[in-house]
């Protein structure tokens, strides 16, 4: 097949067009300096494929002035870059590359709510700007997870940037520190209660019983 002409109208992935120039007589339209209708007149006899992008496709001007023209293959689900008209008034088959890319792009759809949804680029610019606060501590955990003495410190000397406690230490006594700081949010144990979380947890209990007595 080496002597049949294909054009190929934008520089693409290489692997594309290194495999082209192995089975065809590749035309790159990007090296040509002459102007259109002086390279189409030079080729327009010889091409009878068009390889296109989302960049470059295949317009009425193009298809019309490749007599020969079979096909237009287009590097791209999208063929939004090709007179599909004008190729259907002249019989030319029009191809794309559906299906092969819908996990890459789902992969990059998904990031891209995330990054969103969850402000990634923000962050990462607060990051770098230096102006990170000093961090904030959570404790919905029973058991000695924190110090609280050294938490009650650490927050009054700003050491913590702030506090969100749904667990103390003496419960339900909470050191009177906490109460004036407005960086604090202080709740009482309540992190479990809800009727989701709460059958479950008796069943829960109940089987424990069960299993034993």
């Amino acid at each position: 097949m080496n002597n049949i002409s294909v054009l190929m109208t934008c520089p693409m992935f290489a692997y594309l067009e290194e495999e082209l120039e192995t089975r065809f007589n590749l035309i790159k339209l990007w090296n040509h300096s002459s102007s259109k209708p002086e390279f189409f007149k030079s080729y327009s006899s010889f091409i009878k494929a068009v390889v296109g992008s989302t960049k470059l496709g295949a317009d009425a001007e193009m298809i019309d002035s490749l007599p020969n023209l079979e096909i237009v293959a287009s590097y791209s689900v999208g063929p939004d870059k090709i007179d599909l008209d004008k190729c259907k008034e002249k019989g030319i088959k029009v191809t794309n590359t559906p299906d092969v890319l819908t996990d890459d792009v789902a992969d990059l759809a998904i990031g891209l709510a995330l990054a969103v949804l969850r402000k990634v680029c923000v962050c990462d610019q607060f990051v770098r700007s230096e102006n990170w606060i000093s961090g904030i501590l959570i404790n919905i955990g029973r058991f000695a997870h924190v110090d609280e003495p050294e938490l009650v410190s650490a927050l009054l000397e700003g050491r913590l940037g702030g506090a969100g406690l749904d667990v103390f230490e003496n419960e339900p006594k909470v050191p009177a520190q906490l109460f004036s700081l407005e960086n604090v949010v202080l709740v009482p144990h309540v992190g479990s209660d809800t009727e989701e979380t709460s059958k479950p947890m008796a069943d829960l209990v109940i089987s424990n019983l069960e299993a034993i007595l």
